[in-house]
């Protein structure tokens, strides 16, 4: 896709929020402050699960697995997000997150008093809107691979970033792993949240991938459908294909990863429950770490597009983009027929928020009932049960993009469910923001090669493979007793 339709979805007019509420202007910081979004069903999290879904009830060695990984999620201790109480609005959260993550004035605030604000200040003055990026290129990554589809009609892209010299390709020597990322919607391995995690898990000694979506590398993809919420036949493509390294030796057999945000992090939790034990078995997953779970699109589309401050701000601006895609699309590969049957054309322009865009272009291409259907056949709330391996989940309490009454804990570690799952619920933090974060006067705020929540993120994929690890010394140390 050109690099105008995969820019961040928030725009000019969201900064212009931003400039607002800290220019001094009180009635628009009044209206950030107090504005909220509200569930059209707040009721009990309790659901019934749809019968497309496999809950691999039967299969015994998940059992065994989940039970094995439980402990290693449980034990792991999430450190507090202390964002400082005047940058803490949810709305700011999201928009800086997007604009000024790199910024290290902003992603933390070593000093609580007027200098520290006026540096934030200051890197809130310097936020550039300008859509002048090149997708196609990055001084981030190391490698970029191409790789067809196993239709052989389209591509992917994996852009690489080795923990230090390259062995083989996805591997360098000293790694202890492989995190493989998966980003949001209409964002790429280029968005800054991509690269700040990415640099989380270098700054760790793991390599990392992060997987473009198909059309969201800066080269349009070669079929209508690109992805979806839990389009995850490409990130099991490339799982298979690491698998078939290692079986001829030419990958070494080094643990894997997942990793992802928003959408990404719906698909990434997706394809852990629908493998099960496979993940472990056949993939070699020892774990993953995600934020912004969309546990329940149906609920959550609801408060994205509510009147208001969302649809203006967040479902407005995704709709731009969308509709960018869905024409060029239409020019591309429907011979610009309005009046095409692949997907509906006029509702498609005509939609006005996030909910008809899917019905009429996401449900039509890839084959779903309605946009109900296609949630409920692809919110990760639903594979929960399947994960066989430890995963860590951290969503802010105040995301302006999902139903605040839902976050399922029971089935988690802390709920007593049966998946080794970690959730953590903070209580600040916007939709991937996370900034702001106050160090202690005890922090080096020099150790922090990323943000807080990459580093979080990073911290938990540590916090497994030294537990994996010593598991394998205790066990190599009673053999030879």
């Amino acid at each position: 896709m050109t690099k105008s339709l995969s820019f961040s979805p928030f725009g000019l007019l969201a900064a212009l929020r931003v400039f607002a509420l800290v220019s001094g202007n009180a009635s628009m910081a009044l209206a950030f402050s107090t504005a909220t979004t509200t569930s059209q069903d707040s009721s009990s999290s309790k659901q019934t699960f749809f019968p497309h879904v496999k809950h691999h009830e039967n299969d015994p060695l998940l059992q065994e697995l989940q039970a094995k990984h439980r402990p290693i999620a449980a034990s792991f201790v999430p450190e507090k997000f202390n964002p400082h109480p005047l940058l803490s609005n949810c709305h700011l959260q999201t928009i800086s997150g997007v604009f000024l993550r790199k910024n290290p004035d902003c992603a933390y605030i070593t000093d609580g008093g007027i200098d520290g604000l006026a540096n934030v200040m200051k890197g809130l003055s310097q936020i550039n809107t300008a859509d002048d990026a090149d997708e196609t290129k990055s001084n981030f990554w190391d490698e970029r691979c191409r790789i067809t589809t196993n239709c052989n009609k389209d591509f992917f892209t994996a852009d690489i970033k080795y923990a230090g010299s390259k062995k083989t390709i996805y591997q360098s020597e000293d790694s202890k792993g492989l995190v493989v990322l998966i980003h949001g919607l209409e964002s790429n391995s280029n968005s800054s949240l991509s690269t700040d995690m990415a640099s989380a898990y270098i700054n760790e000694g793991y390599d990392a991938v992060c997987l473009n979506f198909r059309g969201c590398c800066g080269v349009p993809n070669d079929t209508l459908g690109g992805y979806h919420l839990g389009f995850t036949d490409d990130l099991i493509q490339f799982l298979t294909m690491l698998k078939q390294s290692r079986e001829d030796g030419t990958f070494e057999n080094k643990p894997i990863y997942l990793s992802g945000f928003s959408l990404g992090d719906n698909v990434v939790v997706k394809c852990l429950g629908e493998l099960g034990s496979k993940a472990y078995t056949e993939y070699n997953i020892h774990g993953g770490s995600v934020t912004g779970a969309p546990f329940d699109a149906e609920r959550n589309v609801r408060c994205l597009d509510a009147p208001g401050f969302n649809r203006l701000i967040y479902s407005g601006n995704f709709l731009k983009t969308l509709k960018k895609r869905a024409q060029f699309q239409l020019d591309r590969h429907c011979n610009g027929d309005p009046l095409t049957s692949a997907f509906d054309f006029p509702r498609v322009m005509k939609a006005t928020s996030i909910g008809e865009f899917d019905d009429a272009f996401i449900a039509r291409v890839y084959g779903f009932e309605s946009n109900i259907d296609y949630y409920r056949k692809n919110s990760c709330y639903y594979f929960l049960k399947g994960v066989a391996v430890p995963l860590f989940i951290i969503n802010a309490g105040d995301d302006p993009f999902f139903d605040p009454y839902f976050f399922p804990i029971e089935e988690g570690v802390d709920g007593n469910g049966n998946s080794p799952i970690k959730m953590e619920q903070t209580q600040h933090g916007g939709h991937l923001g996370f900034m702001f974060h106050q160090l202690r006067d005890s922090d080096d705020c020099t150790e922090r090669k990323a943000s807080w929540m990459p580093m979080e993120l990073a911290r938990f994929i540590n916090h497994v493979h030294e537990c994996n690890s010593k598991q394998v010394n205790d066990h190599l140390e009673w053999i030879y007793l």
